[in-house]
């Protein structure tokens, strides 16, 4: 029987880009069905089209449907990729003003809007663990939507369904990085090791030389140019300070005054601006769909987002016994942390469809601290959100770095309580 991958948020503006990644990948894949799933029948439709076109026009041996019902598409799945956004923007939106109205950080992963997000997804993971157990009991959930962290947690501790967390954020970081410093190399090798959104390099080349040192001397050039972001010239800042790179998510705690401020003082926040673009990717696509050969060149997530998720599956496809940094249980592979805790690291792909960490050395002692209040932190959160009551959530939330506070904590979810129940379908 063909291999069938049903992809959950088959929909959105990130999906062409995953399925052009699949079409690269297509001797791996050979025969399969891509079984496309949206609640969002129009943007759905768009993406399906333009994946018949893709594929067509690549020649290659794929197939795509498309389904508005989860059950449907997950029928005898052998993998399930979620990648969805419950609530869409508009509720991202929430999730990042509202804690600046409380001077705290608003982000997806981050702080309580990685919190308020979570408080929406779980309830969705849930179902697709429930329809997975009736309508595909072998297959292997890859997990590509956030807050990776604590869905990660959740389901390795609340399902007996394999399931493996993958982010591809290290990638986006390297290529930002390497883009700041106007260079092109033929080489470059970074591993890093800690939590989602949360890791520092442990082995970083360019070109045989060390990363670190290449940096340090771009970095007076980097500093001062005005078309480099500040969240990559803080990741300089912190790789000169601590002599790792840091994933570029750490900035919002070891600069969090500065953060803060850049993001009160911003016009929009990051969901508006999002909101704002969103109608132009869905206008290419259809010119795309409309072109003889498609071209994708505006997509959400360039050229980056995706690759990391069909190699992913091209090796438990493949049973190859790759290694790639995922987001799995510890099993002792990080020393810093319990065994059960779920941790990013490089790991091998096992015949079983799980994965086995490599066994790492410790974490310097001046950034493993913030790493266990997370790891603490996102473990609470998803055994809150899964089997808490509302005194369970304001403890999870209190232990988060960024809040740290019973009453703040309280006031963040009577904020946001009231707003949730209409983007979380019940």
């Amino acid at each position: 029987m063909a291999l069938k991958i049903a992809i959950i948020g088959g929909g959105s503006a990130y999906a062409p880009g995953l399925v052009n990644a699949f079409i690269q990948h297509a001797a791996d894949f050979a025969g399969a069905e891509l079984a496309l799933m949206d609640i969002a029948t129009q943007e759905l439709d768009t993406v399906y089209r333009l994946s018949t076109h893709m594929i067509a026009a690549a020649e290659v041996d794929l197939t795509v449907s498309q389904h508005t019902d989860q059950q449907s598409a997950i029928q005898s799945a052998d993998y399930v990729l979620t990648t969805f956004r419950q609530g869409g923007f508009e509720a991202r939106h929430q999730d990042e003003a509202i804690p600046l109205r409380h001077g705290v950080i608003g982000q997806e992963t981050i702080g309580p809007g990685g919190f308020f997000f979570a408080m929406r997804t779980l309830p969705v993971i849930r179902r697709i663990l429930a329809d997975m157990q009736a309508y595909a009991p072998s297959a292997v959930l890859v997990n590509y939507t956030n807050p990776t962290q604590i869905v990660a947690e959740a389901v390795t501790h609340f399902s007996e369904v394999p399931c493996i967390s993958i982010c591809d954020q290290t990638n986006d970081d390297q290529h930002k990085i390497l883009s700041a410093m106007g260079i092109t190399p033929e080489s470059v090798i970074l591993e890093s090791i800690g939590l989602n959104h949360a890791t520092w390099s442990t082995h970083f080349t360019i070109d045989g030389e060390d990363g670190l040192a290449v940096m340090d001397r771009h970095y007076a050039a980097v500093i001062t140019r005005p078309d480099v972001s500040n969240r990559v010239k803080r990741q300089f800042r912190l790789a000169r300070e601590y002599g790792h790179l840091p994933n570029s998510y750490l900035q919002y705690y070891y600069y969090r005054e500065e953060t803060v401020a850049e993001a009160k003082s911003a016009a929009k926040t990051r969901a508006q601006e999002i909101l704002d673009m969103l109608p132009s990717y869905y206008h290419h696509f259809e010119e795309q769909i409309a072109a003889e050969t498609p071209n994708l060149t505006h997509i959400r997530g360039g050229s980056v987002f995706g690759d990391m998720a069909v190699e992913v599956l091209s090796g438990l496809v493949n049973q190859d016994a790759s290694i790639h940094t995922l987001n799995i249980p510890n099993q002792s592979a990080l020393p810093d942390f319990a065994v059960d805790r779920v941790v990013e690291v490089p790991a091998r792909l096992e015949l079983s469809g799980g994965a086995t960490p490599l066994v790492q050395r410790h974490l310097p002692s001046n950034v493993v601290g913030l790493l266990h209040m997370l790891a603490e932190y996102q473990w609470l959160t998803a055994d809150a959100i899964w089997n808490g009551d509302q005194h369970d959530l304001i403890h999870a939330l209190a232990s988060n770095p960024l809040v740290l506070s019973l009453p703040l904590a309280e006031a963040l979810l009577d904020d946001i309580i009231p707003l949730q129940h209409h983007f979380i379908d019940d």
